[in-house]
């Protein structure tokens, strides 16, 4: 079972219910942009992984310009480091696109890792409001 949006308090809710069906995953706007403290370690402590829905679309217009320049030490594009960064977070993502080209490059980001100073660098960008 997924939730979507579901708050701390909201997943305890359904969590505290034995009758309940437990959720697997919570879909949360989770991105480079978006990624409060603690929400991973939160979910995972319940068994509930963090799925980012439409993790691009706040991200490129705004930002893809810095994400594409750490993009560049792999050949690859300032969305694969944008979901790189959330796979390597700890999170998953979906996307959507009509795009095979896009699809598939979205899915080309488990080839190439990012260094800690880069997963530093991106999220503190976005904690500062820089990227």
């Amino acid at each position: 079972l997924a939730v979507s949006n579901f708050s701390p308090a909201q997943l305890d809710a359904i969590l505290v219910n034995p009758q309940a069906t437990k959720p697997t995953v919570n879909q949360l706007p989770y991105s480079v942009v978006y990624h409060p403290p603690g929400i991973l370690d939160y979910n995972a402590k319940r068994d509930v992984l963090v799925q980012s829905w439409s993790p691009l679309s706040r991200v490129l217009p705004r930002y893809g310009n810095k994400l594409d320049a750490i993009g560049k030490n792999y050949g690859k594009s300032a969305a694969q480091v944008g979901l790189r960064w959330i796979v390597q977070s700890g999170a998953a993502f979906c996307t959507q696109t009509k795009s095979k080209s896009h699809f598939e490059e979205d899915l080309n980001v488990f080839d190439f890792s990012l260094t800690d100073e880069e997963m530093n660098k991106i999220t503190e960008f976005a904690a500062a409001g820089v990227l």
